[in-house]
């Protein structure tokens, strides 16, 4: 039986303002959510320790220990109470380089079970992950920070971005610091999540993503959680050989993709929990949902099978 160390970035903020930070939060508060819920049906769990806001409601369990921090108390604070052997689950967008900063400052008050920090500081990186991705031949759609010589029209984005914010369709080519160009692809988009540890892999899920597009807008809206599992196989390969590249992968780690060509590219690699993994419950079996908790509390890749019991649409 194990303890367990649970930190949301915007749930846990000390200057929490629920106004400004709403949609960050919902979404924060969705993911914190389902670790939650699947974490406590584990056998391997003895308590979550949980660090949240106090304006934010929360499930309530027995086996939860709550820190609650405040306008007075911030969460370097409580951690400062804890052992620094504690095993934590960090969650943090990469907007504006928050899960960087957010894991190398807690790296000193706890051991995080999550990808290290060369990892996230390449994968945070639009640019970076294109430019490396490319190095090792992995397919992707390439990132460009000036001008791209592109005819059609393409995605501008920010460099440092979570989801689909600030993300637009251009026709005119535009230059912007901190912001990249990708080519518009028109094919299907997807993503997956995959478990990793020392360049092993494997895939949970396969998805389909729900994207809405207005004027100038592109926006992920949801996912079909098992929309692509007919593509598993390729996706399959495509994880793998992501994780024998790069090896400080560790954990759950969310790829979004897009097909070109009959051929799946790579749009981001996300090393973090996503919102597909709220989506899980109801497509996949609970013994799939459990190869996710039982890793992080064990350490342990299992061999056991995924199942998709029925596609179904989540919405963000």
């Amino acid at each position: 039986m194990k303890n367990l160390l649970l930190i949301e970035y915007f749930t846990s903020k000390s200057n929490l303002d629920l106004r400004r930070d709403k949609e960050f939060v919902r979404e924060g508060l969705n993911i914190l959510n389902s670790i939650i819920k699947n974490f406590l049906k584990s056998k391997y769990i003895k308590n979550i320790n949980l660090i949240i806001n106090k304006k934010i409601k929360i499930i309530k369990s027995k086996k939860i220990n709550y820190f609650f921090t405040s306008n007075s108390i911030s969460y370097i604070d409580i951690l400062n109470k804890f052992d620094l052997k504690n095993k934590a689950i960090l969650i943090a967008p990469e907007i504006d380089k928050i899960s960087l900063e957010f894991h190398s400052v807690l790296r000193k008050k706890c051991i995080i079970l999550g990808s290290d920090q060369i990892s996230l500081e390449t994968f945070s990186s639009k640019f970076q992950t294109s430019k490396i991705l490319s190095k090792f031949d992995i397919p992707a759609v390439k990132s460009y920070k000036n001008n791209p010589n592109i005819k059609k029209n393409f995605i501008f984005k920010p460099d440092y971005g979570a989801g689909s914010s600030n993300v637009k369709i251009m026709k005119q080519n535009k230059i912007e610091e901190n912001y990249i160009t990708q080519k518009f692809h028109s094919g299907k988009k997807g993503s997956f999540l995959m478990l990793c540890k020392n360049g092993k892999s494997k895939v949970i899920c396969c998805n389909e993503q729900i994207i809405n597009i207005k004027k100038q807008n592109i926006r992920q809206i949801g996912c079909v959680i098992g929309g692509l599992e007919r593509d598993r196989e390729e996706i399959e390969i495509l994880g793998s050989n992501i994780c024998k590249k790069f090896n400080g992968l560790f954990g759950i780690v969310g790829v979004d993709i897009v097909k070109n060509k009959k051929k799946w590219l790579v749009l981001e690699i996300n090393p973090r929990f996503t919102s597909a993994y709220c989506g899980l419950q109801a497509s996949y079996s609970n013994s799939t949902i459990s190869l996710i908790t039982d890793f992080y509390l064990t350490g342990e890749i299992k061999s056991s099978p995924t199942t998709l019991l029925k596609s179904s649409k989540y919405i963000f």
